[in-house]
């Protein structure tokens, strides 16, 4: 019995392993854009071509799902969520007010260590503008949002960001591949979301961070 009980959880080890590595290989190609909103992932399809069983790409996908990256629709399959312009509209609003919120709420609450992790983010955007990396500058633009919005204090703003995040990446509402302006530009922004966070004044941060992510001041 023991035996066949480490048999068991070898498989399952196994299997979770390749169920992760599935997960991280198909999020990271709906991230970057290789993956289209309303493209049909074939459960089948791709088993055969990373040549597993159907049971760690079934374990991906409904792992996507949960997280809104996947859509799973009954008797027809599973495909990259895609969003009407209504609920994109509903998720910039969302947005907007919560980036609002966490910008007064992080003002004046920033420690060295949060300072100098956004610092360095800044930084890391010049190097990926630099480079032309625009899969790496999205998602250095991710990292800082929530780093701001863990900051704020409020234990409730990350799990909100969480839920909004997939969509957020689906639509490109961060790092949007059609923007045509200087991506230095865009970094330089996130210098002044930082500025305002250390300027001792709440509601001017909340304002700044609400323009921000309204896109009134031409950013992402």
């Amino acid at each position: 019995m023991s035996s066949m009980t480490d048999a068991l959880a070898s498989t399952n080890l196994q299997r979770g392993l390749l169920s992760d590595q599935i997960y991280s290989m198909i999020k990271g190609m709906i991230k970057e854009s290789s993956l289209a909103p309303g493209e049909q992932l074939v459960e089948s399809q791709l088993a055969r071509q990373l040549q597993v069983s159907q049971a760690p790409v079934r374990d991906a996908l409904k792992r996507l799902a949960h997280e809104g990256l996947v859509s799973q629709v009954r008797h027809l399959g599973s495909f990259v969520a895609s969003y009407s312009p209504e609920e994109a509209a509903q998720a910039k609003t969302a947005r907007v007010e919560l980036e609002a919120l966490a910008g007064r709420l992080a003002c004046g609450a920033l420690d060295d260590e949060r300072r100098a992790a956004l610092t360095g983010l800044i930084e890391r955007m010049h190097a990926a503008a630099e480079a032309s990396d625009l899969s790496g500058f999205r998602e250095l633009d991710f990292v800082f949002h929530r780093t701001v919005i863990e900051a704020s204090g409020n234990v409730y703003l990350p799990r909100m960001w969480d839920l909004l995040e997939p969509s957020l990446r689906v639509m490109h509402v961060l790092g949007d591949p059609s923007f045509t302006g200087d991506w230095h530009e865009v970094a330089d922004w996130h210098k002044g979301l930082l500025d305002v966070l250390d300027g001792g004044d709440a509601e001017a941060a909340s304002a700044l961070f609400r323009a921000h992510a309204a896109g009134t001041l031409l950013n992402d």
